[in-house]
């Protein structure tokens, strides 16, 4: 009998409360979304999943609490008793904070479907429950929630439908015409501080970025200004700027946050004074009319504050924006005193120090992997988020500088080249975006003996063994004269750590073929060898499974001992390895590669030159590398990353097409109209030709 009344008591108590607390949690999830969507644009892996389910949660939720509401009404003999004011309020949450309106771009164009059709629905079940309260006293209070809603709503659906657009290449009939204006020009040449003209140049490169980012050519108008732009600057200004336009594009792609415009002003105050005017009407009436209980009261009074601190945030959060910083720059001739303002001058500060991405690198390595507690099956299947990043480096300003160096350097042989006249543009343009590594060979004359590593091989199988001659190299010099510490080995080893990331955790990044499994290939061959050498010694000719391997890990010094062996007994060892070896692993050739290194270094030298000749040829290769991929990730795939805190890689590839080292940037008419009249006179003939026949 307790057992009944007991179940009763459970079932009065979730009936009484199911609403309020939906309508609490739905408050809790719109503050998550409002706080750690607008972080993940400068912070890596910030409660990633987290943030995705809550992003997932707060529609159902709300979704499911206005069916409750509705419902509530429908059958209560006394609907008074539920506030009038709650459906909105749910619009509202439906709506979205302002940081957050897509989760990535993957759910783009669904989301704007789905989004028109619930629009109609949802809309619809809150002006059913308004028109059965219609007699309520508080409609006062409801009607302006309800405006707010529709119009956080509708932003939603416009974020959506904007980025869809620009998506779409068929509805872009100007994308011939160029990008910057000659305002635009003539104000970059102003006497400005340093960061308003980074802000207004950052928006002028903005501009041109929608053209690569819809996979459009440039103009060669707006090329020729991009590249008059970055090869004035230094690396870190380079940088910098690229840091400001992405942060832009971030904006426009995951957040309702767009440029300031006077009928956006207009909208914000309305929805702003909407949720004042709310929560103060609530507050006068309720001493009035005491028609609610007291915890509904409380409730209450928690989600009108909640829409009102949500809404100020939402505001405070775009004033401090670079958009409202760029809106005031180009008043500059209307209004000339602002910018001799305390108030302007602390902004631009405020600006010059925001983090618009998170500078780092993440960091897989191949060999530390095998060191590290094997992942449940479970956790790689369905939570492969951060299991496989060992760390986090900064890009600092020397990598800034040696990446720069060598796209400036790229794009001057671009320039020496295009008066070949035997080649088009076109031609040494792609020949100089498919180097990945034997450039540096050449200059430091070891393309005949290690040009095998990095031409006619897959990229990752060239990348994998890199990465291993890498390590075995730093190994090597580690122990032999502690050269590992120098500036150009650290560069190396953060470079070659971070594109096996990229191979690992974001492969479509990367310009891999479709044999993706030349890593996990590597990883069983070393697991196997490992097993074999340093554990097992008695079962060398016993088999072991892939899955056996697979759940094993091997202690550090175990791993270290394996390439001390190598660099002790090469001809040994490469047999072994050769013997144990898998059809698609790097593993022998990332060995050969190491001992092909080591060799390079003069045993006369004892000052550590020629160590740190070879250690500059490696870092060269990596940043070549790194261009390589760099130039051939597609857009979609940098848009999505933006949203992750963002990738070195992106920036890179960015500053390489505004210099002109994009298959983007096409030559100029004049040289594709000479190519074409070329190819008409050797297929006619000179004699034909000139006959005119």
């Amino acid at each position: 009998m307790d057992l009944v009344n007991l179940s009763l008591d459970i079932e009065e108590l979730w009936n009484e409360w199911q609403i309020r607390s939906l309508m609490l949690l739905g408050l809790l999830l719109q503050i998550i979304l409002t706080i750690l969507g607008e972080r993940r644009k400068y912070t890596v892996g910030f409660g990633g999943d987290f943030l995705w389910l809550a992003y997932l949660a707060a529609d159902s939720v709300a979704i499911f609490s206005l069916g409750i509401l509705a419902r509530s009404v429908a059958n209560s003999t006394n609907p008074n008793l539920i506030p009038v004011f709650w459906a909105p309020i749910l619009l509202v949450h439906i709506g979205g904070p302002g940081t957050i309106s897509a989760y990535s771009m993957h759910e783009l164009d669904k989301l704007l479907i789905n989004h028109l059709l619930q629009l109609v629905t949802r809309v619809g079940v809150v002006g059913y429950v308004l028109f059965r309260l219609r007699e309520n006293a508080f409609m006062l209070v409801a009607i302006p929630i309800f405006i707010s809603g529709m119009i956080k709503y509708g932003e939603r659906i416009w974020v959506f439908k904007r980025n869809k657009e620009s998506n779409n290449l068929s509805r872009q009939p100007s994308a011939k015409l160029p990008s910057i204006q000659i305002e635009d020009i003539i104000f970059s040449f102003t006497e400005s501080s340093s960061e308003v003209r980074y802000l207004h140049e950052a928006r002028l490169l903005f501009n041109t970025s929608k053209m690569l980012f819809q996979n459009l050519d440039l103009v060669n108008f707006d090329q020729e200004i991009t590249y008059d732009l970055f090869s004035e600057k230094k690396a870190e200004e380079a940088f910098h700027l690229t840091e400001i336009e992405l942060g832009l594009k971030y904006d426009r792609l995951y957040s309702k946050v767009a440029t300031v415009s006077w009928h956006r002003f207009i909208i914000r105050s309305v929805t702003f004074l909407s949720s004042i005017f709310a929560l103060v009407s609530f507050s006068i009436m309720i001493k009035s009319k005491s028609v609610y209980s007291k915890n509904d009261r409380i409730i209450s009074y928690v989600l009108l504050s909640g829409v009102v601190c949500l809404e100020s945030y939402s505001i405070i959060g775009h004033l401090f924006s670079d958009w409202p910083m760029i809106w005031l720059i180009r008043l500059e001739k209307a209004f000339p005193n602002l910018y001799r303002t305390r108030c302007f001058s602390l902004l631009l500060s405020f600006s010059r120090k925001r983090k618009r991405w998170s500078r780092l690198m993440g960091q897989h390595n191949l060999i530390r992997a095998l060191s590290k507690k094997p992942v449940n099956k479970l956790r790689k299947k369905y939570f492969p988020g951060n299991w496989n990043i060992h760390s986090r480096v900064d890009a600092d300003k020397n990598l800034k500088e040696l990446i720069f160096k060598q796209v400036m350097d790229k794009r001057s042989r671009y320039e020496s080249s295009k008066n070949d006249p035997d080649t088009s543009d076109l031609d040494v343009l792609h020949k100089l975006l498919e180097e990945r590594g034997s450039n540096s060979l050449l200059s430091k004359c070891c393309l005949p003996k290690l040009g095998w590593s990095v031409t006619r091989v897959e990229f990752s199988h060239s990348l994998l063994t890199w990465h291993i001659a890498t390590h075995v190299c730093y190994v090597d010099d580690s122990r032999k004269s502690g050269f590992a510490n120098h500036q150009n080995c650290a560069m190396s080893r953060s470079l070659s750590n971070y594109m096996l990331y990229l191979l690992v955790q974001c492969p479509n990044m990367l310009a891999i073929e479709l044999s993706g499994t030349r890593y996990t290939d590597t990883r069983i061959h070393l697991s196997r060898l490992l097993f074999i050498m340093n554990t097992h010694k008695e079962a060398k000719n016993n088999y072991i499974s892939i899955d056996e391997l697979d759940a094993l890990s091997f202690p550090e010094a175990e791993v270290k001992a394996f390439f001390y062996e190598l660099l002790q007994s090469p001809p040994t060892t490469l047999k072994e390895i050769r013997r144990q070896g898998e059809k698609k692993s790097a593993l022998l050739d990332g060995c050969m590669l190491a001992l092909s290194l080591q060799s390079l270094e003069s045993s006369e030298s004892l000052d550590g030159w020629e160590n740190e000749k070879k250690w500059e040829m490696i870092s060269e290769v990596w940043v070549e590398m790194l261009m390589y991929a760099a130039s051939h990730c597609g857009w979609k795939e940098h848009a999505d990353a933006l949203a992750r805190g963002g990738e070195l890689l992106t920036h890179v590839c960015l500053l390489m097409a505004h210099l002109g080292l994009s298959k983007q940037c096409p030559p100029e008419e004049s040289d594709e109209l000479d190519a074409r009249d070329k190819r008409l006179y050797d297929f006619l003939g000179p004699v034909v030709f000139g006959n005119e026949v």
